[in-house]
């Protein structure tokens, strides 16, 4: 039985079956393909009719012209020659029309780092969970923590969301599959008086980076922290440094010392909105300033023989915020005392400084085997 083409109505079509009812299809051309498409759409004992048909068709080219439709084969095709480099472009352009921040900086050269490169080319329907397990492998064998290894794989789940959440890519998403190594804050290492004061003397002819030492030994602040430290911040008169933490987002008191307050009141030419750690006139310093000059000071004094995976026993800068807490607790300070100066959310993340208490047992140990009955 031919199939009989509506009169008013372009590409739509119909046939007459034995009982009299009609089962019409409509018509269209494959956009990549080249050739017609055939597709039935219903009885007219369902209700279907030529002007249902009609603007059944219509509807699928418009979204075939503007590719908005995941099923439809031109956006497939669309698909396979977009890369991971193209959707991550599109994305840090949106995220960069409120402002170009310091984080989505990071985030940017994060991924032109690791992914550009390795797996960025590829398009995005042609990146699967074996890549990513690769990549990962290659993240590992070049020495890099796992918490580092897991921001760059977050950072690329991320950008497949966005492409996922803009109609640009329709498939499980490659990077959220693979299992992340989780790594406990494995930091032990923070520096005695002896090595403080050795680093001090190391950096004393570098009289801003020294003072971001100084800062970041006696407030415990992290990097972000002493750097966005303005001199409106800083209560002389109560002696506090108000200081903001990035990580949680909100601000907290840490303590002026008098060797600080000492170097801070001598910069009579700064203002009230100048940043102290500042190597251009009142102007923030940005972060890799910093690590640039005090990383092969930290690896010369401290790091000599360990391998870059070592994260427990090498001194990075955070180190500093360590060795802060750390020694407040050699001295006998409270643990909840260091919890408040150290802006932590939550005691457990404190509690790790415990054992070096001298409440912490060492001195009853010490006793007991001290005792004339246990000496042998």
């Amino acid at each position: 039985m031919a199939d009989v083409k509506s009169k008013r109505y372009t590409g739509v079509y119909y046939r007459i079956l034995d009982n009299g009812s009609k089962t019409y299809y409509i018509i269209y051309r494959h956009p990549t393909e080249n050739k017609n498409i055939r597709l039935k759409i219903g009885s007219d004992k369902d209700g279907f009719n030529e002007v249902y048909c009609y603007n059944k068709r219509a509807e699928i080219l418009a979204k075939l012209r503007l590719g908005d439709d995941l099923k439809i084969p031109i956006v497939a095709k669309k698909q396979h020659k977009t890369t991971l480099n193209d959707i991550a472009d599109k994305y840090f352009d949106s995220r960069a029309i409120a402002g170009e921040t310091i984080s989505l900086k990071e985030r940017r050269s994060k991924f032109n780092r690791h992914l550009r490169d390795t797996i960025g080319y590829k398009p995005l329907v042609s990146i699967k969970k074996d890549d990513v397990i690769g990549l990962q492998k290659e993240l590992i064998s070049a020495g890099y923590a796992n918490a580092t290894i897991g921001n760059i794989l977050q950072l690329g789940a991320t950008i497949f969301y966005y492409a996922i959440k803009q109609g640009l890519y329709n498939f499980a998403n490659p990077f959220i599959s693979v299992e992340h190594k989780k790594t406990p804050n494995a930091r032990i290492r923070y520096l005695s008086l002896d090595e403080v004061q050795k680093l001090k003397d190391s950096v004393k002819n570098d009289e801003i980076l020294y003072l971001f030492v100084l800062i970041s030994i006696t407030t415990g602040a992290r990097l972000e922290g002493v750097l966005n430290i303005r001199l409106k911040d800083i209560d002389f008169n109560a002696g506090i440094i108000n200081i903001y933490d990035f990580k949680s987002g909100d601000r907290y008191a840490g303590f002026l010392t008098d060797e600080v307050r000492s170097i801070l009141e001598s910069k009579d030419k700064l203002k009230e909105n100048d940043y102290i750690i500042s190597y251009e006139n009142g102007e923030k310093t940005e972060k890799k300033r910093i690590q640039r000059r005090l990383k092969p000071i930290l690896d010369k004094l401290f790091n000599s023989g360990l391998v870059r995976s070592d994260r427990g026993n090498r001194v990075v800068i955070h180190t500093l915020r360590h060795t802060f807490a750390s020694l407040l607790a050699i001295q006998g300070t409270p643990i909840y005392t260091i919890q408040r100066l150290l802006n932590h959310k939550d005691i457990k993340q404190t509690t790790r400084y415990a054992k070096l208490s001298p409440k912490s047992g060492a001195d009853e140990v010490k006793r007991l085997f001290d005792k004339q009955i246990l000496k042998g």
